[in-house]
């Protein structure tokens, strides 16, 4: 689980997507970009959110890219585990195994 690999994956499939599928992909993106954008929560805090809910949902593409969003916008690693934690109490130890991909996606992008 090469999380640097999986965000190349991620960005592949978003041109594919994109290429093929314009409108769909279009629409998509722009709901990210509303949605992400400044608003009643602070961007930072919405890019933790996205963290912890790709972690819910056990995808580690989600995770790659969540994380090396989150970084980019100012979060730390303990603010991300922490949310982390907070999704374990939700999803049970499920989503607590799967922090081992925010971990190397953590480190991948840390380096």
């Amino acid at each position: 689980m090469d999380m640097l690999e999986r965000l190349k994956e991620t960005d592949r499939l978003v041109k594919q997507l994109n290429k093929e599928y314009p409108e769909l992909t279009g629409a998509l993106t722009e709901l990210y970009k509303k949605t992400g954008a400044e608003g009643a929560l602070p961007r930072k805090t919405k890019t933790i959110i996205l963290v912890a809910l790709a972690l819910a949902s056990k995808c580690e593409w989600c995770i790659a890219y969540h994380v090396k969003h989150a970084l980019k916008a100012g979060v730390t690693k303990d603010e991300m585990i922490e949310a982390c934690y907070l999704t374990t109490l939700i999803f049970g130890t499920s989503a607590w195994m799967n922090i081992n991909p925010v971990l190397k996606a953590i480190e991948a992008y840390e380096k």
